[in-house]
């Protein structure tokens, strides 16, 4: 299968080389694409190697169905995330708006506070007391689609 094929190419990365972790990240939930928080557990179990970590990214999350505008659902993430053992092995979040619906699986992502998600829901996001330890990594378009810029970099600091 296509994940056995993954897991073998995974292990065969981890397998040469030794002093660096490989980062998965979750994808928005689109058809063919494997990235879905089962699917990376499935993939670290399979792998059994500690150095293979995980990444989460806001605007993945927010198309794949989980509302980052809601305590609720917040929560509800993080039990899945500690029942699927995926907690202890998450790293960094990729922060970024979403400019597609919730649930849309689509990857559409958008400057701080320019999108669904909103200020608000980052802010709700990223100060959960499981996830703010971790390192932000802007992942947003920019002005002009040159990425991330002063107002973005200034809009991401005051949400912590």
């Amino acid at each position: 299968s296509v994940k056995d094929q993954l897991v073998a190419v995974i292990q065969r990365i981890l397998g040469e080389t030794q002093d660096c972790d490989l980062i998965l990240e979750n994808t928005a939930g689109q058809n063919g694409k494997i990235g879905s928080l089962p699917e990376l557990a499935h993939l670290l179990k399979k792998v059994n190697d500690p150095r293979l970590k995980i990444c989460l990214d806001t605007a993945h999350l927010f198309a794949a169905g989980v509302d980052l505008r809601s305590l609720s659902a917040i929560k509800e993430l993080v039990q899945e995330l500690k029942d699927l053992k995926l907690l202890d092995r998450l790293v960094c979040l990729h922060l970024n708006d979403c400019t597609s619906e919730l649930n849309s699986h689509r990857d559409l992502h958008a400057n701080i506070g320019e999108g669904k998600i909103g200020l608000e829901g980052l802010k709700l996001f990223i100060n959960r007391k499981e996830l703010i330890h971790l390192p932000l990594i802007l992942e947003v378009p920019g002005e002009n689609k040159q990425g991330p810029n002063l107002a973005n970099i200034t809009l991401a600091k005051g949400l912590v």
